[in-house]
C-alpha cells in the first residue's frame, strides 16, 4: 500500500515504454523497458521520477540468450519454495544471433530492498509448449500462483494471443497453457503500417497482460492492435475469484476496448499498463502512451498515471486518458 500519487501532470518522464511500479514499505519502485539491462527507481511518490536517479541492477550480458530485446521488466514479491519472501523480476530477452526468438526470464534478489543486493538469473520461464512469448506477469488467488503471457501459437510470427499457466514456485510452470483471448474483435485486427512491404501488416497482437482484483472478481487488462499504430488500446478479460481459472469457460472478454486513444488529451496508443493500489483505497493505472499521433512504437512512449474508479457493476471505469 501507498499514499495516492501527488496530483501531477503527465507524462511522468519523457521516456518509459512498459512501466511497471509496486508499492512495497512506504516506497514507489518503479522501472520500465531499456533494451539492455534492468534499471529501477525508489521513490516516496511517482513525482518524484527523474530520469538520471534510476539504479541500474542488472546489465544484460554481451552475448548469448539474455543479449537482446529485454522487454517489460515486472517487479514481484514473491515466497520462494523456501517461504522465503525474495524479489523476482520477469522479462522476455532474445540472443542476439536470433532476435526474434523472444523466451521469458525470471532475476531473483534476495534482499529487502530491491535497488540493493545482488541480481541473478534464477531461470528461464519455460512456459507450456515453449513458443515465443514475452510480457509474463503474476498473481496469487487461493493460495496459487499463476503466470499469464503474450505468445505464439505456433512456431511462427503472424499472432500473439494471452496466454494463463500455473506456476509450481516463482520461476517454474505447470500444467498446460491456456488460451484466454486471441485477437478476434475488429478493434483488436488493426495492424497497418505506411510501408505495404512491412510484413507487420499482416500481424495481429494481444499482448501486455496486466491483473487486477477487486471485491468477488479477477481482471486481467491487455493491450490490442499493432503498438505502431495509433489504435492501440485496452481490453478486459474477467473471471470469479472463487471459479477455476485454468477453465476457459471461467473467463468473460468484453467486446470492447475499455481504454483507448483521445485525440482532445493529445494521449494515442494507450496500453501496456499495470495496476496499483493506494493505503486509501484507490486504484491507480500506470501504462504508456504517445503524445501524438502516428508515432509508432519506439522512442517517445512515456510513463502516465490514471486513476480506476469503479461502476455499480463491479467493474472498473477506466475513463478518458487525462493529460
Amino acid at each position: 500500500m501507498q499514499h495516492a500519487p501527488a496530483p501531477l501532470p503527465n507524462p511522468l518522464l519523457p521516456y518509459g515504454p512498459d512501466p511497471w511500479a509496486i508499492c512495497h514499505n512506504g516506497y514507489y519502485y518503479y522501472t520500465h523497458s531499456t533494451r539492455t539491462n534492468l534499471t529501477i527507481w525508489k521513490v516516496k511518490e511517482l513525482a518524484d521520477l527523474r530520469p538520471d536517479k534510476g539504479k541500474v541492477v542488472w546489465q544484460a550480458p554481451a552475448a548469448g540468450p539474455l543479449s537482446a530485446n529485454v522487454w517489460a521488466p515486472e517487479l514481484h514479491y514473491l515466497e520462494d519454495d523456501t517461504g522465503r519472501q525474495c524479489w523476482y523480476v520477469y522479462f522476455s530477452a532474445a540472443d542476439k544471433k536470433t532476435p526474434d526468438r523472444a523466451r521469458m526470464w525470471v532475476l531473483e534478489n534476495k534482499a529487502d530492498d530491491p535497488t540493493e543486493g545482488t541480481w541473478t538469473v534464477k531461470s528461464e520461464l519455460k512456459t507450456p509448449d515453449d513458443k515465443w512469448a514475452i510480457d509474463g506477469t503474476v498473481t496469487e488467488v487461493g493460495g496459487r500462483l499463476y503466470l499469464a503471457w503474450s505468445g505464439w501459437p505456433g512456431d511462427k510470427n503472424g499472432q500473439q494471443n494471452i496466454y494463463l499457466c500455473r506456476l509450481k514456485n516463482p520461476w517454474t510452470c505447470v500444467g498446460k497453457r491456456l488460451l484466454l483471448s486471441a485477437p478476434t474483435h475488429p478493434w483488436e485486427r488493426h495492424s497497418h503500417d505506411p510501408d505495404t512491404s512491412n510484413p507487420r501488416n499482416s500481424l495481429k497482437v494481444n499482448e501486455a497482460p496486466a491483473f487486477l482484483k477487486h471485491d468477488d472478481h479477477l481482471f486481467l487488462a491487455y493491450s490490442a492492435s499493432g503498438c505502431w499504430t495509433d489504435h492501440y488500446a485496452i481490453g478486459l478479460l474477467m473471471a470469479p475469484l472463487n471459479s477455476d481459472l485454468m477453465n476457459a469457460e471461467s473467463w468473460t472478454k468484453l467486446p470492447d476496448p475499455v481504454f483507448q486513444t483521445s485525440v482532445r488529451n493529445h494521449v494515442y496508443g494507450p496500453g501496456h499498463g499495470c495496476f496499483f493500489h493506494t493505503d486509501t483505497g484507490q486504484t491507480w493505472l500506470l501504462y504508456h502512451a504517445n503524445p501524438g499521433p502516428n508515432k509508432g512504437c519506439e522512442n517517445e512512449r512515456t510513463p502516465r498515471l490514471q486513476r480506476i474508479h469503479w461502476h455499480r457493476n463491479g467493474l472498473p471505469n477506466f475513463g478518458t486518458p487525462r493529460r
